[in-house]
């Protein structure tokens, strides 16, 4: 295992990184913008009683307020911002985050859609002395919509855990999901996935869940179940890394309303 804590809120490369990927969506969104006048503008506003990613809780099991808004220029290109209250650690002033991202998607054959996904993770309330912010590429393949294989990649993650805190490491997470229509307005998921923190604490975790939907016009509602293994538990212990239920309203708006 190897722990580091920096010396500053900002580092060279990190701050180059985050205004890097800025400019990216932003050329991106001008050149768009140009060439097609009409822009899809689409968002939601949610309530969670628990954010989930990754099999991990970023709000140590209490809800969340959550919200984003998206521009889809055509069948290829997205950019937006979500934005989500959290509370990962206790005594923290870390209490918002904010992710901006691009992405651009290739339909590969009639039923198989792949994508890659440019997202970077600021947390505005950040300790100053580590900074959590973070660039993810997300890489995606897709069958009908139904069936999902997922490959992430952080090169600058910092988590802490009960091994300390560890900076600006690589992390790297696969997923496998399914989404199965059941009747009516009520369809199913599930998924697994498997997480690589060796960089960061020299250990691995596997992660799933499974639950249902019900979509209305407007109006989305989840209802899942989370497993996290005993890795996972005994490195950030049960308010993060706990085997529950959760449950998410989402109102969704704009495109096509």
């Amino acid at each position: 295992m190897s722990t580091c804590i920096s010396n500053g809120r900002w580092n060279d490369s990190r701050s180059s990184r985050t205004w890097a990927l800025c400019a990216f969506c932003f050329a991106n969104f001008a050149t768009l913008a140009e060439a097609r006048a009409e822009i899809d503008w689409s968002g939601s506003l949610a309530l969670t009683s628990d954010y989930l990613q990754q099999g991990l809780s970023q709000t140590r099991g209490e809800p969340a307020l959550q919200g984003g808004m998206r521009a889809a220029f055509d069948e290829r290109w997205t950019v937006g911002t979500w934005a989500s209250s959290i509370d990962r650690y206790a005594g923290s002033d870390d209490t918002l985050e904010i992710d901006l991202y691009v992405a651009r998607a290739w339909r590969i054959a009639p039923e198989w859609i792949a994508s890659l996904t440019a997202t970077h993770y600021f947390y505005p309330g950040d300790d100053r002395y580590v900074s959590y912010d973070y660039d993810e590429l997300t890489a995606s393949l897709g069958y009908r919509s139904m069936l999902f294989a997922t490959v992430a990649w952080a090169p600058d993650y910092t988590d802490f855990s009960y091994r300390g805190v560890a900076t600006d490491r690589s992390a790297l997470s696969y997923e496998l999901s399914a989404h199965q229509p059941i009747v009516g307005r009520w369809s199913g998921t599930a998924g697994v996935g498997y997480r690589d923190l060796s960089d960061l604490f020299d250990e691995r975790y596997w992660y799933g869940h499974a639950g249902l939907i019900l979509a209305a016009k407007h109006f989305t509602l989840h209802l899942t179940y989370t497993y996290v293994d005993a890795a996972a538990r005994q490195l950030f212990g049960r308010e993060r890394a706990d085997i529950a239920w959760s449950g998410t309203v989402i109102w969704r708006f704009g495109a096509g309303d």
